[in-house]
């Protein structure tokens, strides 16, 4: 179910009816121990249209310091377009 709750982060709130307006293909992805609390992870994908949300062990910089598993989503999900 989405929230309609705005989803609040240290210096920015994103409102759900923004992240409604995505059009395009979303890949939501974070780690486990992230500075973006899970939660709100959540939301953003819940609330983005078709979002796919991947969560991998680790931290906000997952992207670098798991590569091969990060990028094994991203190929994922690219093929899946």
């Amino acid at each position: 179910m989405r929230s309609r709750k705005p989803i609040g982060f240290r210096q920015w709130v994103v409102h759900p009816e923004e992240l409604a307006q995505i059009t395009a293909p979303t890949l939501v992805i974070c780690g486990t121990k992230d500075m973006i609390r899970e939660d709100h992870t959540r939301k953003i994908a819940e609330n983005i249209p078709n979002a796919r949300l991947a969560i991998l062990e680790g931290d906000h910089f997952v992207a670098n310091k798991r590569s091969e598993e990060f990028n094994r989503e991203v190929d994922r999900f690219l093929e899946s377009l």
